[in-house]
């Protein structure tokens, strides 16, 4: 009756198969493991589990944040003068340097995806603070108006590195 060997021979794998099937079935019911056992184990490797993806997303953060502070470390010096840089050239407008600005534009984006905020602006007065500023001299006295040459860096209360001050502005700044 059946018109396709195909179809044929494909009932009868599904027939081996189904009894393969059936007998080992059949053999692990006779020496199945107490299911009590069964359910410790599945726990155990449960918590494993879940121990080792807490452990991988520490890792991830950590490795993170060491890659944002060696590319910090690489770009500090960068950092800390583009800003006074900039201010420099919207004060003197005839300098070509103003059409550089723009070309920096992307580590303003980098530093705040980081979470990286300035200490002070160029050239902006400021009282003198020893945890945020490092000064030019040593006479500097805590509480002191000072303008900032070159702005730092911190993350949350961690000074990544101080911003620059000093009593007086640069030469032929009014």
């Amino acid at each position: 009756m059946v018109e396709d060997p195909n179809l044929f021979a494909f009932g009868g794998v599904l027939f081996v198969i189904s009894l393969a099937l059936i007998s080992t079935l059949k053999k692990e019911s006779e020496a199945a493991p107490d299911p009590t056992a069964i359910s410790d184990e599945v726990e155990q490797l449960r918590r494993q589990c879940d121990r080792l993806r807490a452990q991988l997303s520490d890792q991830q953060q950590q490795i993170t944040a060491q890659v944002h502070r060696d590319t910090f470390e690489q770009l500090q010096s960068l950092l800390t003068q583009y800003p006074s840089a900039c201010q420099f050239a919207r004060e003197k407008p005839d300098l070509p340097a103003r059409n550089l600005i723009a070309l920096f534009t992307p580590l303003a984006t980098v530093l705040e995806n980081w979470g990286y905020e300035a200490i002070g602006t160029p050239w902006e007065r400021v009282g003198y603070n020893p945890q945020w500023h490092q000064a030019d001299t040593d006479s500097i006295q805590p509480g002191e108006l000072v303008y900032i040459r070159f702005i730092g860096y911190r993350q949350g209360d961690r000074i990544l590195c101080p911003a620059k001050v000093s009593r007086t502005l640069p030469p032929g700044i009014d």
